[in-house]
């Protein structure tokens, strides 16, 4: 193994531990400097610098955009689990997110959830799927359960700054399931394509974070 390979294997090892370990005091120093509603939007702006800045370094940008192919060809065999693996995040967000709160939030806040989620989603799936297929495309720990692991263990560092209405368990189950099933369907399928749009359809449903978050609130002045 050559010592670049050697550094990225290493990387990649590291990042499912160190990501969420950065982000938290990360998240604590924005949040002072800026109160709870802005400093989460600046944390997540800092992640997802973050997770675009350690997939280009690990990866190198051809590779990374050669992630998002089609797939030469489809997942023939475990196709109904395939699917159902890609289906089930987005009909809970569906359920638990868009439904109960979209006549509320409106459609600004539905036109935000989308870009916040697309934005979301395309960062993730480049650090937590990217990374682990281009390094480790076949090793069944290293490539898919231990960023799974990562990238459950970093939905505690926003959680610690807004708390979510239903819990803490919920969102931590949600953020398992997608790291699991996708990382999983990823491996399967050699392709983010598949995973990504299911996933941003997924963080696509936040219309209630995007209205009480990432709105100015009534007689807010920008800048």
């Amino acid at each position: 193994m050559s010592r670049p390979s050697a550094l990225r294997q290493l990387a990649a090892a590291v990042l499912p531990v160190a990501v969420p370990a950065v982000m938290l005091p990360v998240f604590r120093q924005v949040v002072r400097r800026f109160g709870d509603r802005r400093g989460y939007q600046a944390g997540f702006a800092a992640y997802w610098t973050l997770c675009w800045g350690m997939a280009l370094a690990v990866v190198s940008p051809p590779r990374l955009v050669e992630l998002w192919r089609t797939p030469d060809g489809p997942v023939t065999q475990r196709r109904g689990l395939f699917r159902g693996i890609l289906l089930l995040p987005p009909a809970g967000a569906i359920t638990t997110e868009l439904i109960p709160n979209a006549r509320a939030a409106g459609t600004t806040a539905a036109l935000t959830a989308m870009g916040i989620g697309v934005t979301n989603a395309m960062a993730e799936e480049a650090l937590w799927r990217g990374v682990p297929m281009a390094v480790s495309p076949h090793r069944k720990v290293l490539g898919w359960l231990w960023p799974a692991l990562g990238f459950t263990a970093w939905h505690l560092v926003p959680l610690s700054i807004q708390p979510h209405p239903r819990g803490r368990w919920p969102v931590l189950l949600g953020a398992g399931l997608i790291g699991l099933g996708y990382g999983w369907a990823a491996q399967r399928s050699g392709s983010l394509l598949a995973v990504s749009i299911a996933h941003a359809a997924t963080d696509s449903c936040g219309v209630r974070a995007a209205r009480n978050i990432w709105l100015p609130v009534s007689g807010e002045v920008s800048g």
